[in-house]
């Protein structure tokens, strides 16, 4: 559903909590969408009700908490749980993976590897996206860090404070578990 600034108002509610706190910036980047988009998104959910702003950002209030768990029910709602209780299973060995993988992010070889596991991995994620359309954008983010990882920045390997791999890949098995009713 199209909200402020044309964005998705169930992926933007959902970014917020799961980042806890967000910026306009942070909310273009990681939905894909101009800065302007953002701010409007923002101004709206304030304007709402549904976020308030503290230490320089926005968070979900309990009404925007509450919209969200309205809108991820209906959402599940048209999901077939068996097929995506498979998918999350399937994801779980590549979750330890990665997790193995970061663990020696400065090992010779960790590029290569994490090359293959998304490899890999990707086939998996357009079988989410089928079921969950909005996810889709989660594959974007993997490619974007993916690049600069490639391109010699190790830190969005694992930073907390951007869109790295492996923050990009807790969202997605969040995302993932939750889809799964897990």
């Amino acid at each position: 559903m199209a909200f402020a600034g044309n964005v998705d108002e169930l992926a933007l509610l959902q970014t917020v909590r799961l980042k806890k706190q967000v910026t306009a910036e942070v909310i273009a980047a990681h939905l894909g969408v101009s800065v302007s988009a953002g701010q409007a998104a923002v101004a709206a959910l304030l304007e709402q009700g549904k976020a308030s702003e503290n230490d320089g950002g926005i968070s979900l209030t309990d009404k925007g908490t509450s919209e969200l768990n309205d809108q991820l029910d209906a959402e599940r709602v048209s999901i077939d749980e068996d097929s995506i209780s498979e998918l999350y299973d399937q994801f779980l060995p590549l979750d330890e993976e990665l997790n193995t993988l970061l663990e020696n992010a400065d090992a010779d070889g960790f590029v290569d590897g994490l090359i293959d596991l998304d490899r890999r991995a990707q086939s998996l994620f357009d079988d989410v996206s089928a079921f969950v359309p909005r996810l889709s954008r989660y594959q974007d983010l993997f490619a974007e860090a993916l690049e600069k990882i490639k391109g010699g920045s190790l830190a969005w390997a694992t930073a907390a404070n951007i869109d790295s791999y492996a923050s990009v890949w807790g969202e997605m098995r969040q995302e993932i578990a939750g889809a799964a009713g897990r």
